[in-house]
């Protein structure tokens, strides 16, 4: 008994002492955010990444949000109480493949008003994705199709393109350790507000589109690695201020600056 009584306080010490809970937080008035998790396993931390970001948003009291993985919750009514979808993933292993179902769900969600917020990889196109689902975003990574879309990781210089948007409030130029999706293939002209200084040439990695009634917002920046030491962009404090600025004008929201 007194081996057991000490192994529960023993527990209940370590449990106190462990890192902030990582329930959602109740934050009314905020916008409510749906991200949506799930990739490409040994690849992405995304999970990780997740987490992290609810964390940033959360604590800015501005966002009240959920985490899902399965995108069959895209077909559901429950989808209409959110006011933006935050993709985290490139969604490519065939667990987390959007249906057909799905990739309509999320483009009726967009194009009746909503946003989207589409982070890193998840601009990775799948063969079996809708032409409108590239209308969507804008500008893709594939390997299939022209131009061949090339990857490299290296530190970066970024020269923000337009300091008056409301996503760019706030931050000069710097130097960005990342993944860089280039030569992508693109529907329609792409008007960044970022872009990266890569082989002499500006290339883009951050940028708004309208689709239908609604907003989007894609970073081809963002990449985590799966290893456990890996180094999360979203700890890079400018990255992370165009991050949390691109979802709150993608929710609609006039961003408040904790």
């Amino acid at each position: 008994m007194l081996f057991r009584t000490s192994l529960l306080t023993a527990l209940a010490l370590l449990l106190a002492s462990a890192s902030p809970s990582l329930a959602q937080e109740r934050v009314p008035g905020g916008a409510k955010v749906l991200m949506l998790a799930g990739g490409q396993r040994n690849h992405h931390a995304y999970r990780r990444q997740t987490y992290h970001l609810q964390k940033l948003l959360e604590d800015t009291r501005q966002f009240e949000v959920t985490i899902c993985e399965d995108a069959a919750f895209l077909e559901t009514p429950a989808l209409d109480k959110y006011d933006l979808i935050v993709v985290m993933a490139d969604r490519r292993d065939p667990e987390f493949r959007l249906t057909e179902g799905q990739q309509r769900a999320l483009l009726k969600f967009v194009h009746d008003g909503k946003g989207l917020f589409s982070f890193h990889a998840f601009c990775c196109a799948a063969p079996d994705w809708l032409p409108q689902m590239r209308d969507l975003l804008g500008g893709v990574l594939a390997h299939f199709g022209t131009p061949d879309t090339k990857v490299v990781v290296a530190r970066f210089p970024l020269k923000i393109t337009d300091p008056k948007h409301p996503i760019t409030a706030g931050v000069s130029d710097f130097d960005h350790d990342d993944e860089l999706y280039y030569h992508l293939q693109t529907r329609g002209e792409l008007q960044p507000l970022v872009v990266a200084s890569y082989q002499g040439e500006d290339w883009p990695v951050l940028w708004t589109r309208k689709y239908g009634k609604g907003k989007v917002c894609v970073s081809v920046f963002g990449h985590c690695g799966f290893q456990p030491k890996a180094k999360d962009p979203l700890d890079d404090a400018p990255f992370q201020r165009l991050i949390l600025q691109g979802i709150a004008w993608t929710a609609g929201r006039q961003w408040q600056q904790p």
